[in-house]
């Protein structure tokens, strides 16, 4: 049985060089997130065989990336709160087996409606991977190395954005859709095994924090409201009484949650910070741009498949130059933005996801370039790298720019950001597979759709200019030679 310690020590003292048990901890929790990673990117690869397969439409096998998105929306708050109840250890190895176990239903499901109740289990167990997966590394690593470690950490995810449209179109057409959540079993046996002899035992916390139960069950049933709303609405091409119904019942109850969460003693998301209108910016930008990009990120491998019959290996392919672009000017944007303040590169990175997108919605096939004809999979893979270079850009200046707001709490800025901008994505999501609902050519309404939205993104644009842009107010103070880093959050938070 497992001891509780105080705390988990690090298992390296800060001088020297790092043993060989902290780098092992470190490369099994990574692991694990590579593994989420893969299967969250791979996933919209798969939607046009998952369709074929099962038999569904577009609306249900959408809910297959809605639904996981939406579960581990709600997961993520409330991850740091039961790593404190039950000890990091013991939360990891839990969702690495409810994650592996998960993945063997989801590769088994017989139709789309169990598909969708796996892949909420699924998120369930991956969206915790995150917050405890860190903690155990921020143990492990101390004080003086904890940066490195965690800064190391997540790219991870970017990592896992490569491996897996690009490995696992490949495993789809040789293997089939099952065969993606297949791999994940012996994968989740190896961390478990390990994990369990490995990873250091921490603490539980007796009577630890509350968790806003009414608060997150209150969003959940909001959320799902309004997306069994939508689902009603795309298999019928017409507005029905049930449709209405539910849409008003998910508003109600949402209304209900945001009354709640002002009133709880600990809030699923502090509510409070968003009377200051720097957090309410920062979080309206937030929003926004999940709603409005997110799901084109989804839909690309579909796009690929029915406007230009590409085989699954082939779409998966088309994500892979949009993952190395995100990665490379995410590294050199984080190198400038002192240099260059916040505002401008996220003003950019929207410009050139806009231009991306209307780029992609002009349906163009071998075009012919300075009398070169281009194939259609270099003309979508180019293309769609240069919304990744947008996201490259803007990413790391608009995470910043939030953190900076109230740089003591990161946590529940970083929180209050994932929460909005998934929010946004799942609905956007939803909104995007109820318009193609009423297309009859898909292809040509995916196009529409990415050029339209092309336009909107630039809505994401305004808010920008209300986010206080601490950077160049550093910059100046170290011009200036003086210490204005207080001014600076003065100047973000002062604002109402």
């Amino acid at each position: 049985m497992e001891q509780p310690a105080a705390r988990a020590a690090p298992l390296d003292s800060d001088a020297g060089a790092v043993g060989f048990k902290p780098i092992a901890i470190f490369m099994v929790v990574s692991l694990a997130l590579l593994m989420s990673s893969i299967d969250s990117t791979v996933v919209s690869v798969a939607l046009p065989t998952m369709m074929a397969g099962l038999k569904t439409n577009l609306v249900w096998i959408g809910w297959v990336i809605t639904a996981y998105s939406l579960t581990q929306t709600i997961v993520l708050p409330m991850a740091g709160k039961f790593s404190d109840e039950f000890g990091r250890k013991r939360l990891f190895l839990g969702c690495v087996a409810l994650f592996t176990a998960s993945s063997f239903l989801c590769a088994i499901a017989p139709n789309v409606y169990l598909l969708v109740l796996f892949r909420v289990l699924q998120a369930a167990g991956g969206g915790a991977f995150m917050p405890s997966a860190a903690g155990i590394v921020s143990d492990v690593f101390g004080a003086r190395r904890r940066g490195t470690a965690i800064g190391l950490f997540t790219s991870v995810f970017p990592i896992g954005g490569i491996i897996g449209p690009a490995l696992g179109g490949w495993v789809i057409d040789h293997f089939g859709w099952r065969a993606i959540f297949a791999v994940n079993l012996p994968l989740g046996v190896v961390l478990l095994g390990v994990g369990v002899f490995l990873l250091p035992a921490t603490s539980r916390s007796h009577g630890g924090r509350s968790i806003d139960v009414v608060g997150v069950s209150a969003f959940g049933l909001g959320m799902l409201g309004l997306m069994t709303a939508m689902t009603i609405w795309g298999n019928d091409v017409h507005f029905s009484s049930p449709v209405a119904v539910f849409a008003l019942l998910g508003l109600a109850i949402l209304v209900y949650f945001v009354r709640h969460e002002g009133r709880a003693r600990d809030p699923m998301i502090a509510l409070r910070l968003l009377k200051e209108r720097a957090f309410f910016a920062a979080n309206l930008y937030n929003f926004l741009f999940g709603a409005l990009v997110f799901g084109f990120f989804a839909f690309t491998p579909l796009y690929a498949t029915l406007a230009y019959h590409m085989s699954a290996t082939e779409a998966g392919f088309v994500l892979v130059p949009q993952a190395v672009a995100m990665i490379a000017l995410s590294i050199l944007s984080s190198f400038l933005l002192i240099r260059i303040g916040y505002r401008l590169p996220m003003i950019l990175g929207i410009l050139l996801i806009s231009l991306g997108l209307f780029l992609l919605g002009q349906d163009w096939h071998t075009p012919v370039v300075f009398g070169h004809q281009v194939s259609n999979l270099a003309l979508l893979a180019g293309v769609v790298a240069v919304t990744g270079l947008g996201v490259g850009i803007g990413g790391p200046a608009a995470n910043n720019a939030a953190i900076e707001l109230m740089p003591e709490a990161v946590a529940r800025i970083t929180g209050l950001r994932g929460m909005f901008r998934n929010t946004g994505g799942v609905l956007g999501t939803a909104m995007i597979v109820l318009i193609l609902a009423h297309e009859r050519d898909q292809a040509l309404g995916l196009a529409h759709v990415f050029r339209d939205l092309g336009v909107l993104v630039l809505l994401v644009i305004p808010p920008i200019f209300l986010i206080p842009d601490t950077a160049r107010t550093r910059r100046r103070a170290r011009r200036a030679g003086t210490s204005e880093v207080g001014a600076a959050v003065v100047e973000a938070r002062g604002r109402r």
